[in-house]
């Protein structure tokens, strides 16, 4: 009831509105279209049995001696109230030069956070800060898509374009298999308390990717990604298997784990630093 209260409750300028329709029931269905709009900043298609609870509650309110009944408005009347809706609200649909900006948007949002939730929730902020009707959600779900695939090609050409024959190498032997244990696995593991044996394992570990974190921080520069996106990244090698990374595009691979040695890297800094502060 609060909600029906806030959302059906009419301005002066939307009440005026009222006298432009012939009809209770064309002015029953427009506070009910409205309501909706302003409550999600869609347009729904409804009869009047989908919405009883809501539709009793504006008849009792704006016309007490109107008779509900399960008649519908016409198409035509429906798209005319839409339109005098948009005008009132000053909000706009999202066309073509309006949707090749909002690709455009999401590719930016790829750079700052590869996360998929993360792009379509900014789109969404961009659509209502716009004051534009979100387009049907294949289509946003296509442009979150399109951008983080035209993102990861970004950088699969950047690594392509600067990585060493030295550099691929040593990227390729964290997917080795020497001994029974793959080398990413051995990164992945972190110390399970402060003890000298943890410690020194995690000195060792660090080592061992020097020379790749520094490459990696080198590289990272051309990707002028966030810190976000460096986690995000990095995430995904302790996301996958090695089988499954072995299944994806080997320069694609390189980017995350590219990302993984430099984010594990400083976190190897900040474990010895938590075991100093811990011993002393």
């Amino acid at each position: 009831d609060e909600e029906r209260s806030r959302y059906f409750t009419l301005a002066p300028p939307e009440r005026a509105m009222l006298s432009q329709l012939h009809t209770n029931l064309s002015r029953l269905h427009f506070i009910l279209q409205l309501g909706y709009f302003k409550a999600k900043h869609q347009f729904f298609i409804f009869s009047i049995h989908d919405v009883e609870d809501d539709a009793r509650y504006v008849q009792k309110t704006y016309f007490p001696n109107f008779e509900l009944t399960d008649s519908e408005v016409t198409k035509p009347t429906r798209l005319k109230q839409q339109g005098i809706i948009l005008d009132l609200l000053e909000y706009r649909y999202c066309n073509y030069v309006e949707r090749q900006k909002l690709m455009l948007k999401a590719q930016q949002l790829s750079q700052v956070d590869s996360k998929p939730i993360y792009v379509f929730r900014e789109l969404l902020q961009y659509l209502a800060s716009h004051r534009l009707i979100a387009p049907g959600y294949s289509f946003m779900q296509d442009t979150v898509g399109q951008a983080l695939t035209y993102e990861q090609n970004r950088l699969v050409d950047i690594t392509q374009k600067h990585l060493t024959t030295t550099d691929v190498t040593a990227l390729n032997e964290l997917l080795n298999n020497p001994d029974g244990l793959y080398e990413i696995t051995r990164l992945k593991r972190e110390p399970k308390d402060f003890g000298n044996k943890e410690i020194a394992h995690e000195i060792v570990r660090g080592q061992q990717i020097q020379e790749l974190y520094n490459v990696s921080k080198k590289l990272l520069r051309f990707f002028e990604v966030s810190n976000e996106s460096i986690k995000y990244y990095a995430s995904l090698v302790n996301y996958y298997s090695v089988y499954q990374l072995s299944q994806l595009d080997i320069q694609l691979v390189y980017v995350y784990l590219l990302c993984f040695v430099y984010h594990r890297y400083q976190k190897l800094h900040d474990n010895l630093i938590d075991g100093l502060k811990y011993h002393v």
